[in-house]
């Protein structure tokens, strides 16, 4: 099965490099946003109170030596009173901070590589693929890249089709815990379905070339390369450059052409 990569740029022609995009980077600007929910509210306030308890304890200690153990230990109690009573009057701040945590996570460690079912849609011809001058890259999506590697974490590396929901994905909150689920990574918006969209998730810790510090570039096997599909305003120099640059290493791509028919009708042969 072919999945397709519309490309604004012809650099991929030359080092097989695509680039995967942290959600926040993407155009979509709801792109990744979960609605938080708490499993045990109670039960997750008490647990952060738990974990912090004893470090302040001993910090308290050791930065007031004038304080007895057991009026640290009263400090400490009062204090954690006090950030229970704040969670449940001011729960809305602390789903904020639950959720710019979720982001920061994501948008720090995950990009996203977004393919599609179609090669022929002329909108995406014109948004991603620099209005018909660009191409649309055919992948192979049974070559090893598009599949998980042995010590990928949980999602990450697996290329699965978007569904398009007009409600945000949930991300339930547990006390002790933190899983993100692979819904976020998955779910766009129903006025976007008309991209037939697939994802595959990576790492970016993993990228084979990092340019600045937001640009992460993963190197594709030219073998998993099948087919460039030269869009309308493409000329026939740049056609042949492209094709001499993939000889060497990928003889084995096809190639086509967008065009307008007679009728004005959007044709790729």
């Amino acid at each position: 099965m072919l999945l397709y990569k519309y490309l604004g740029r012809q650099d991929f022609f030359s080092n097989f490099k695509l680039r995967i995009t942290p959600p926040n980077e993407l155009n979509d600007p709801r792109e990744c946003i979960p609605e938080i929910r708490l499993k045990d509210p109670r039960g997750y306030i008490s647990n952060v109170v738990q974990r912090n308890f004893e470090s302040g304890y001993f910090r308290l200690l050791f930065e007031n030596p004038r304080l007895t153990p057991q009026q640290a230990l009263d400090a400490c109690l009062k204090a954690s009173s006090l950030i229970e009573d704040d969670f449940h009057t001011n729960n809305d701040a602390w789903i904020k901070r639950i959720f710019d945590t979720v982001m920061n996570v994501t948008n720090r460690n995950v990009g996203i590589l977004s393919l599609s079912e179609t090669y022929n849609n002329e909108l995406m011809w014109s948004h991603y693929a620099n209005s018909h001058n660009g191409f649309v890259v055919g992948f192979d999506i049974d070559n090893a890249f598009f599949k998980p590697k042995k010590d990928d974490p949980k999602v990450c590396g697996e290329l699965m089709n978007v569904q398009y929901s007009d409600s945000a994905p949930l991300v339930y909150v547990e006390p002790g815990k933190f899983e993100i689920p692979k819904e976020l990574f998955f779910t766009k918006t129903t006025k976007w379905s008309y991209e037939r969209e697939w994802r595959m998730i990576k790492l970016l810790t993993s990228a084979t070339e990092v340019v600045g510090s937001t640009i992460h570039l993963f190197e594709v096997p030219p073998e998993a390369v099948k087919e460039v599909i030269f869009g309308i305003k493409v000329n026939d120099k740049t056609r042949g450059q492209i094709e001499s640059l993939l000889q060497p290493s990928a003889s084995h791509v096809t190639f086509r052409k967008a065009s307008l028919n007679h009728r004005g009708e959007f044709n790729v042969a």
